[in-house]
């Protein structure tokens, strides 16, 4: 499909039929000074090994292709009328503070696991946000961590938890008893420069974004190395810096390739299939993308650390609007319970907050 002009937004989408890439225009920037400075918007993978440091280049990326003629668009469903019921952290209740909270996943019941940077630690809190468990602390030891950035939950109720500063996943119980620790520091196959989010699919295969790599790395759910997908660049199909990563409705692997500012959809094995998205700060643009999750009907909802917003988009990748305009500040985790609740992890305020369908 080509570009798509939705609600007064140029949004481009490139597909991938039969093998045949169709031209798309791909305008991304590399993150800001501001994303890698800034205390209350952003944070950074965290290197913990003397290894020589990843070969990414740096170079701001560049457009790729030419737009095609836009077709016919479908008709665009409103935004869904989402209240804020509840916050947790910060100021709002002293006995439940957190230290930049960024992952967050929900289990069958509705309970909520999350991951905070600084406070290295993983918490189990009830719809209602009551504290039920947490564990973790600082250090390399297993069931510690080193800046946790995602978390997820398997199939059969287990934990996974990457580290951006362990370069590792671990696994563990829902009631947080360690079950193991893999991956580790480097560029080698089922190596990690960074591991930052995490998505678990139901044929026992783990997908863990590799910042310093610029790659997926994948395995089964035992922790056994399986392969590695895509590569670092800026053509449709490869990943610079990527971040959030889910299993959608579709059963295809959705990624938020950050550092070229752009959704990519693949089949589970790797082949592109979508692309969605350019740099910049208008609607239905990208700057600096980190998470992404689905609801109900299969529309993506993506959150933005610069420019500090939380966007919703049809299956097809057209903008239907933005959540809570200007309350955010570098949001990055996302998801939803089995009622359409809606979780953000306001990662700069230190609050987690909840919203729901009136």
């Amino acid at each position: 499909m080509g570009p798509i002009r939705t609600r007064g937004t140029l949004f481009y989408r490139r597909t991938v039929i039969g093998g045949i890439v169709i031209s798309l225009a791909i305008a991304a920037a590399a993150c800001s000074s501001g994303d890698a400075q800034s205390e209350t918007s952003d944070l950074q993978p965290v290197a913990t090994s003397t290894s020589a440091p990843s070969s990414t280049p740096t170079t701001e990326p560049q457009p790729t292709a030419t737009p095609q003629p836009a077709s016919t668009p479908l008709p665009v469903p409103d935004l869904p009328n989402f209240v804020e019921v509840a916050a947790w952290g910060s100021d709002l209740r002293g006995d439940l503070l957190f230290a930049r909270p960024n992952g967050i996943a929900v289990d069958s019941d509705g309970n909520l696991y999350t991951t905070e940077f600084q406070g290295n630690r993983v918490r189990k809190l009830s719809p209602e946000g009551e504290l039920l468990l947490e564990w973790g602390g600082s250090g390399s030891s297993p069931g510690q961590f080193l800046a946790p950035t995602g978390i997820a939950v398997g199939p059969d109720g287990s934990i996974y938890v990457s580290e951006s500063g362990g370069s590792q996943f671990q696994k563990f119980t829902p009631d947080g008893e360690w079950l193991g620790s893999f991956g580790s520091f480097g560029a080698a196959p089922g190596g990690f420069q960074s591991a930052m989010v995490i998505a678990v699919d139901d044929e026992q295969r783990v997908y863990v974004t590799d910042w310093g790599n610029s790659r997926i790395n994948v395995f089964a759910t035992d922790g056994t190395f399986v392969e590695t997908l895509t590569e670092w660049g800026m053509d449709p199909g490869k990943l610079s810096n990527p971040t959030g990563i889910k299993i959608g409705p579709d059963s295809m692997l959705w990624v938020v390739d950050r550092g070229n500012h752009r959704i990519q959809r693949f089949t589970r094995d790797g082949e592109l299939l979508d692309v969605w998205g350019e740099s910049g700060s208008g609607p239905g643009q990208f700057r600096v993308p980190t998470s992404i999750n689905f609801d109900r009907e299969g529309n993506f909802y993506v959150s933005e650390v610069d420019n500090s917003r939380v966007q919703a988009f049809t299956p097809d990748g057209q903008l239907i609007g933005e959540v809570a305009p200007g309350t955010f500040s570098g949001p990055h985790g996302l998801t939803f319970d089995q009622d359409g609740a809606l979780y953000v992890m306001d990662t700069g305020n230190d609050v987690v907050r909840k919203f729901e369908i009136q």
